[in-house]
């Protein structure tokens, strides 16, 4: 229920609301006062407002409504609409007392309505409030509550309105009923706070015989925002009427003014622009004190704010017609604009300023200046979506001072306060720190958080699982992530084992360890997990590989925020490739793009910094937005610099900041930023300067410990005036390190420093730094160090034994840079140390050159640099003096041709290396060939047991290690290139290490021994050897190499052990693989696991589902070869299933492997689906494939058994021997393997060949027996597949030899099954087989055949009677 009060009432009731809490004598305005005043003032200048605007238009029914110029009391004529808060009970009782007092006391309607505007709006206004009816309703009210008041002793009273004995009744009017009520004025006088709207009317006296206006001149504008700045001192002052003097008039008789306004009669009129006029206080006497003046100190005395009493003081003052000033107000919507934003943020538009605290610290932009809304709700709303369980992405893009890394921080902040984990790190455009530094930054915040809470349950079970996932490699961690050695328990043994040179595998390992280490964190978060990183546009490319790999792992709960200048990246950044990646990956990406202001946004934000309405800064934020072009940093750099030289000041008489423009139109400023900042820093002293020129030299940011160290080994001045620069603001000094306070800060005092004298003080202060970091062992300081003398570069250099000193300190950093696993700083510094060699190094500094470039060529590799491959190459090939100082090299040359995909070259410059070593590798070897060498290599192993070779020797032949080395890498080689050749490989490999000792690589010799003795019969003996193999791996700790081993031993262990369960430890492998880095064999693993499951008996459902893990998997690791395995078996089941089509396919890779399937795939599908015609095709191509193959892969099982049941099928078909020959030779495989390895998994598909053979061969009983133990074998062994397959076997089998019963049995079996497991086009395909055969037996009857082919109790439709009948 709401009610409508005059104002005058409104104030009494909501004056004594605040009065109750106020204890002192003076009346003091409290803040609900002046809010709910606020809320009236806006409605009613929004009102007027309306009006003109309608009036300009030439509409003027509400200008015509407003009170005319003759009315004074503009108050009058308010009335205010409340929020009403009582009960419906308590409001009925309110209106019953209403209804009895009107009938005690006739009273009029009061002369004002609330009804809508229009024609009809002045319907309420049925009788003229006159002073006469002010008098009388004054006079009643005062009575009345008087004898409420002694009323309100009586407990009668106190029960009636709920309040103690004190609470006096307070006779109010209801202007919608035209009837009074009576609330109790303790609780209700807080009602009259809550306003809800108000309004202003004319008198209705004024309403009869209105004439429509013909214009609205400035005359009468001026006159309205006078009358309404009257009706705000009364309504602000509660109360008091503003005095006679104030009015500048007499009152007449009837309570009317004449205006001080020129009439129609006059000959100066106002315009739209009126012209200045002398004020009041131009007539004044000498040391008069105006009665404006000593008014307005009154509304300051009671507490109404500074910019409140002057807006009321600029109303009222408008009617002297002096514009001068930016505060004079010509429009009321002038008004309203800045009475709603005091409303609005009170804090910067109504309250005072804190002059005091300004005087002292001048110009302050804070975060509440700089808004940002819409940004900063966007990168919310992406935080909310990672909470949920995502991964998210949100880029901060724009040029230089646009403000991202304040939006970010902002971020950073509100992420915090709500209870979040928000790491940051910063990229350095001299990339002056060490590896991974950024990133080593924000992990670091993580681990003190882990150290502050140590005791806390949740960093019990972090610090756990950390253990858990990152294991005895923690130590990789631990050099990137120093804190992690605080938290993590490790020993030494591990922390030295012995460290694959593969670089690239060590890269990948650094990968896989982060990943895991954001995993553990993420999952153990109850929020998410924000990481900042701060300039993207500076990273290095070892860096971006890692953040490529944490977003492409799509960890939940993980939410990346980053900041580019878009401006300074070139197409072909790798961070522009990153978000193409994770946005194929399905990674929710969001690119907020931050430009400069327009000036309408410059213009708000000068308001909110200056704490003036928008037009009063409009004129200024004009002039500056033209000189800075809406750079935000360079906006706030202008207006300190203003503030600082006094064109931007505090008037202390005026409590606001005052400003000349003339001045500061005539400043001249540089096109940028940087210059600005340059000519700020050249006004500091020169001491400040030369340390701020220092502090520049080490990039953004440096740590205090080398400035202090500069200053002592120097003899320079440094700390104190970087203090006075923080105390400027251009520095800051946190957490131990000096930080500029932008990036521009430090570019322009940089490009300060004379370009001849940048290299010479690079060189000065590295030298200086790299001694220090080599006596204390700071890895740190040396990367710090080393970068300053590269920046300095060979021509800053005056001494020449220093050349070879730096060289040296390059080949130091770079080898703490590869341990770290960055490989690219790892070449920067080793390129540097290049540089530096003197003339004649190769004759004179021989060795350091020869390892400078070794690495180089190392690094170079791992980072992809093939380009300078090279050159490096040539340098040692050229100057090496001896084979066997180029032996590292002739390493590096194979595997980069192997990485290029140039494995024929490879593989042909691998031998010729081999053969210099000593160890022979045939070219195309013969059968009888490759016999001898088995032979061989089995005599020499005779007699050693597995305990002995455990418990060998160590390989300490230089040669014969590097033998191992690179036949290693001939495994990979030869198994695509040369087959053939691979039993070679792995024979030398075994009998090496059984000749000359154990090598790292020796457990991959064994695991592939192992392989080959299961392909030539061996089964058992093989088995033995793989499970050796791996325990071999645990032994010297190689388990840089546990993937390779791992997963070659499974391969054999498939077919010893039950497959499902062997193939579990795929997984295991695969891990293994990852922890080392080594993603060929992680992936490979994975490809296996798959393609198992697949013949394994699994639903393909399943099947499917983890071969769609697997293709995500795989692609994150960039590995193609393993992607296009992968999507081969993709294929299969996709066609199994029946889904596969062209369109379904994911994208152009999926597609090319649909359209070019392998001859095993090829074979497999066109068997399956009786394609008759293509099977003997595919089976000439497998056969001739087959017999190249010396590996055991697990995958050969279902190979060998549908290239045997297609070779019986062919046979019986075209009765050519060769074919019962290829059948047979599968047949014979098949049993080997049933009887020396898993019964599990061999003995149905065993019964299923024999059945098919003694088929053949005519042996009808023999065939029941076979097929009806194979079905039975299978079901006992959970082979649904293969129970499927043996069942339309037996099927096709009884349908030949007329046994139609038994068949039309086994096909209802074979077709259900097949459904069982998925393979729903291969039921597809098998009910139309079983249509179109018995369909020529009941004479093209089909009809008697059920329909419904996936159903699985289709062919059970078939009646027995008529399954009799056939």
């Amino acid at each position: 229920m709401e009610k409508t009060v005059p104002l005058r009432q409104w104030i009494k009731g909501a004056s004594r609301s605040v009065r109750s809490g106020n204890t002192g004598a003076a009346e003091v305005a409290s803040s609900e006062y002046i809010s709910a005043s606020l809320k009236i003032a806006v409605a009613l200048a929004e009102q007027i407002s309306r009006a003109e605007k309608l009036g300009d238009l030439g509409v003027y029914r509400d200008l015509e409504l407003l009170p005319s110029r003759a009315v004074s009391d503009w108050a009058g004529c308010v009335r205010i609409r409340l929020k009403a808060k009582a009960s419906e009970t308590r409001v009925a009782q309110q209106d019953a007392a209403a209804t009895k007092s009107d009938e005690l006391l006739d009273l009029q309607p009061l002369p004002f309505a609330s009804g809508t505007n229009g024609s009809n709006a002045a319907s309420g206004w049925e009788h003229e409030f006159d002073a006469d009816m002010n008098e009388q309703l004054k006079t009643f009210l005062a009575s009345f509550d008087a004898d409420q008041h002694e009323a309100s002793e009586s407990e009668a009273s106190r029960n009636r309105y709920g309040q103690g004995p004190s609470a006096p009744v307070l006779r109010a009017v209801d202007v919608r009923s035209n009837s009074c009520c009576a609330w109790s004025s303790e609780a209700d006088d807080l009602y009259y706070l809550n306003v809800d709207s108000a309004e202003i009317r004319r008198p209705h006296s004024e309403l009869h015989g209105i004439s429509s206006c013909h214009g609205d001149a400035a005359s009468d504008k001026l006159q309205r925002i006078y009358s309404l700045g009257l009706v705000f001192y009364e309504l602000f002052s509660m109360g008091e009427a503003p005095p006679p003097g104030l009015m500048g008039i007499k009152a007449s008789k009837n309570a009317f003014v004449s205006l001080p306004f020129a009439d129609e009669n006059e000959s100066e009129v106002y315009t739209s622009q009126p012209k200045r006029r002398h004020s009041r206080a131009s007539h004044r006497a000498a040391g008069e004190i105006g009665v404006s003046q000593k008014s307005f100190e009154h509304l300051k005395f009671i507490g109404l704010p500074g910019p409140l009493c002057n807006l009321i003081f600029n109303m009222i003052d408008c009617i002297d017609g002096d514009f001068s000033r930016d505060e004079c107000y010509t429009k009321i919507a002038d008004i309203a604009s800045d009475l709603q934003l005091m409303l609005d943020k009170p804090s910067k538009f109504l309250q005072d300023l804190d002059l005091e605290k300004l005087s002292l610290s001048g110009l302050q932009l804070s975060e509440s200046v700089l808004s940002r809304q819409e940004e900063f709700e966007s990168i919310q709303s992406c935080y909310r979506r990672s909470i949920s369980g995502s991964c998210e992405l949100a880029i901060i893009s724009g040029e230089s001072g646009t403000g991202k890394s304040w939006l970010a921080q902002r971020v950073g902040t509100y992420l915090s306060e709500q209870g979040g984990i928000f790491l940051s790190g910063k990229f350095d455009q001299m990339k002056q720190a060490k590896p991974f530094a950024a990133l080593a930054s924000a992990f670091d915040q993580y681990c003190d958080v882990l150290i502050r809470e140590r005791d806390a349950d949740w960093v019990e079970l972090v610090v756990c699982k950390l253990q858990v996932a990152v294991g005895n490699d923690a130590c990789h961690l631990i050099k990137i992530i120093p804190k992690l050695g605080r938290i993590l328990t490790h020993n030494r043994s591990f922390a030295d084992s012995y460290m694959d040179q593969n670089c690239l595998n060590a890269l990948q390992r650094l990968c896989y360890l982060l990943c895991q280490f954001v995993e553990v964190i993420s999952a153990c978060s109850m929020v998410s997990v924000t990481l900042f990183m701060d300039d993207v546009q500076w990273a290095d490319e070892a860096s971006i590989l890692v953040l490529n790999r944490l977003l492409m792992k799509g960890h939940r709960k993980f939410f990346f925020l980053g900041c580019i200048r878009d401006n300074e990246m070139k197409e072909d950044h790798l961070f522009r490739k990153l978000i193409e990646n994770i946005r194929l990956f399905g990674i929710n990406t969001t690119i907020i793009e931050l430009s400069c202001m327009d000036i309408n946004t410059l213009n708000e934000l000068m308001s909110n910094l200056l704490c003036l309405p928008p037009r009063q800064v409009r004129s200024l934020s004009e002039i500056v937005h033209k000189k800075t072009k809406g750079n935000l940093l360079f906006f706030s750099q202008l207006m300190v610099s203003l503030n600082r030289d006094g064109l931007l000041r505090l008037n202390l008489s005026r409590g606001r900041w005052v400003w000349d423009e003339e001045e500061i139109q005539s400043i001249r400023l540089p096109d940028n930023v940087a210059l600005c900042f340059s000519k700020g820093i050249s006004k500091l002293p020169l001491e400040v300067q030369s340390a701020l020129h220092t502090l520049s030299m080490f990039g953004a940011s440096t740590k205090c410990q080398y400035i202090e160290a500069l200053e002592s080994q120097l003899n320079l001045q440094l700390m104190e005036p970087l203090q006075v620069a923080a105390a400027e603001g251009l520095v800051s000094n946190v957490k131990g390190s000096f930080h500029f306070c932008h990036d521009r800060i430090q570019e322009a005092s940089y490009a300060m420093i004379e370009k001849q004298d940048r290299c010479r003080y690079h060189l000065t202060f590295g030298l200086c730094l790299v001694k220090l970091s080599i006596n204390t062992a700071d890895v740190d300081m040396l990367f710090t160090a080393v970068n300053q003398v590269n920046l300095g570069g060979p021509s800053a250099v005056l001494v020449q034994e220093d050349f070879r000193i730096i060289a040296e300190y390059n080949l130091v950093a770079g080898k703490r840079a590869m341990e770290m696993s960055d490989y690219s700083s790892a070449y920067g510094f080793f390129n540097h140390g290049i540089s530096f060699l003197p003339k004649n190094h190769w004759a004179d500094h021989y060795q350091l050159s020869l390892e400078l470039f070794e690495l180089a060529s190392q690094s170079a590799l791992a980072i992809g640099n093939s380009l300078s491959l090279g050159h490096l190459f040539g340098e040692v090939l050229k100057y090496g003096r001896c084979f066997e100082d180029k032996l590292n090299i002739y390493f590096i040359i194979v595997s980069s041709l192997a990485y290029m995909a140039k494995v024929s070259e490879a593989f042909e410059k691998g031998r010729k290396i081999l053969s210099r070593l000593g160890e022979d590798i045939p070219g195309n070897p013969s059968r009888e060939v490759l016999n001898h060498e088995i032979q061989q290599t089995q005599s020499i192993i005779r007699g050693i047991s597995e305990d002995d070779i455990l418990n060998y020797r160590l390989m300490t032949d230089k040669n014969k290690l590097a033998a191992m080395k690179f036949l290693s890498k001939m495994q990979h080689i030869t198994v695509m290139v040369k087959p053939t050749v691979h039993p070679f490989v792995t024979l030398k490999m075994v009998r090496l290490t059984i000749l000359h000792g154990l090598s790292p690589v020796s457990p991959i010799g064994f695991a592939f021994f192992g392989s080959l003795l299961a392909k030539l019969g061996n089964i058992q003996l093989g088995y033995k050897f793989v499970l050796m193999a791996q325990r071999l791996l645990h032994k010297l700790d190689a388990k840089d190499f546990a993937g390779e081993v791992i997963g070659a031993g499974i391969e054999v262990q498939c077919f010893m052990e039950p497959l499902l369960a062997a193939n579990e430890r795929r997984t295991e492998g695969e891990s293994a693989a990852m922890t080392a880095g080594d993603l060929q064999y992680a992936c490979l693993n994975r490809v296996l696991y798959c393609l198992t499951l697949l013949w394994g008996g699994v639903n393909l459902s399943t099947v499917h589902e983890e071969i769609s893990k697997a293709c995500r998997f795989i692609k994150e690791q960039g590995h193609k070869t393993s992607l296009f395995i992968m999507l081969t078996g993709q294929s299969t089941v996709l066609t199994l299933i029946g889904n596969e089509s062209v369109s379904a396919l994911e994208d152009e890779q999926s597609r090319s492997v649909h359209e070019n399937k392998n001859p095993h795939q090829l074979l497999i599908l066109s068997f399956m689906l009786h394609n008759d015609h293509a099977v003997r095709k595919h089976a000439e191509e497998f056969f001739e494939l087959k017999k190249n193959t010396w590996c055991m892969f697990s995958g050969s099982i279902v190979q060998t058994l549908i290239a045997g049941l297609a070779a019986f099928q062919l046979y019986r078909e075209t009765r050519y021997p060769v074919w019962i020959e290829r059948a047979s030779s599968c047949t014979s495989e098949m049993k080997i393997w049933a009887e020396q390895g898993s019964t599990w998994n061999f003995k149905q598909k065993f019964l299923m060949m024999e059945a098919e053979d003694h088929f053949c061969n005519g042996n009808i009983e023999g065939a029941k027996e076979c097929y009806k133990h194979a079905i039975a074998y299978a079901k006992l062994h959970k082979f649904i597949n293969d129970e499927a397959l043996a069942s339309e076997l037996a099927a096709k089998f009884y349908l030949q030899t007329g046994d139609l019963s038994s068949s039309i049995e086994h096909f209802v079996l074979a077709h259900k099954k097949y459904i069982c497991w998925g393979a729903l086009e291969k039921a597809d395909r098998l009910f139309s087989y079983i249509n179109e055969k018995f369909g020529i037996l009941l004479g093209g009857h089909t009809s008697q055949l059920p329909s419904n082919s996936r159903d699985v109790h289709g062919l059970d439709e078939i009646d027995p009677r008529k399954r009799k009948t056939l």
